[in-house]
């Protein structure tokens, strides 16, 4: 554990030092508030830079519920364009110590190889964690603010579960890595794996217990408040991050 603490620092050190929790939390934040923006001045928008000839907008639509445009900001923003940028900002993680050499110098020390890489998992999570949250809190608080209240407590729940996606994601750019040599490469290939998960998640509901992107269904159930199957829908994520785990320090031990 005092290997993992130690390496742990290391990351979060370096992620402040290259700015990269300051720009990475904006970039969250900025995404945090389009989509509340977007649904409540719609209308506003289009007029002042499009016209709405040829656009039919129902002028006795209701507005949406305050849940839904939290919805619409994980499943339209941060789990598109902000997981790319993620995906993006993680990919080089072991890559591009291995290709510098700095692993090969780390394992001259009393560092096995499951430390080496729990220490990545859990920095990078945390990391990428601290940064949605800011992206998360911002959204919550404009949409509340232009929408109506929304219990925090159950939003708190929704990030705990969306939180497991996350680290799901960095534990197959952390298995990649162990893998291949190309920092691209690792994250082009995360990229489309967590965009077919989520795709097959969506086209039949009945994979989510077998699918890591099962927890993301729980996590919009907790949110709109529907019937799901419940906490099972977390076990599939947690299998997968221990397998690629495990994978990655046979890897790793082997090379």
């Amino acid at each position: 554990m005092r290997n993992i603490s130690i390496l742990l620092k290391v990351e979060l050190l370096e992620a402040i030092k290259n700015i990269k929790l300051i720009w990475l939390s904006l970039f969250f934040a900025i995404l945090g508030v389009t989509q509340p923006l977007i649904d409540k001045y719609m209308e506003v928008i289009i007029r002042n830079f499009g016209g709405i000839e040829g656009i039919m907008i129902d002028p006795n639509a209701s507005e949406p519920q305050a849940n839904e445009v939290l919805l619409a900001t994980f499943s339209g923003q941060f789990n598109q364009i902000g997981l790319i940028v993620l995906i993006i900002s993680v990919m080089g993680m072991i890559a591009n110590e291995k290709n510098s050499g700095v692993q090969g110098f780390i394992f001259t020390r009393p560092v096995s190889s499951l430390e080496y890489i729990s220490s990545k998992l859990l920095g990078n999570w945390l990391i990428s964690m601290v940064c949605i949250l800011v992206g998360s809190f911002v959204s919550y608080y404009y949409t509340i603010y232009l929408f109506g209240y929304y219990s925090i407590t159950d939003f708190l729940l929704f990030l705990v579960f969306y939180s497991l996606w996350i680290l799901f994601i960095i534990s197959i750019v952390v298995l990649l890595s162990t893998i291949i040599k190309s920092s691209l490469f690792i994250g082009v290939t995360t990229i489309l794996l967590s965009m077919v998960f989520i795709l097959v998640g969506n086209i039949n509901e009945s994979f989510s217990l077998f699918l890591p992107s099962g927890v993301l269904t729980l996590a919009e159930s907790q949110l709109l408040q529907s019937n799901s199957s419940g906490f099972l829908l977390m076990i599939a994520p947690i299998i997968y991050i221990v397998i690629n785990m495990y994978t990655a320090k046979v890897i790793i031990k082997r090379s």
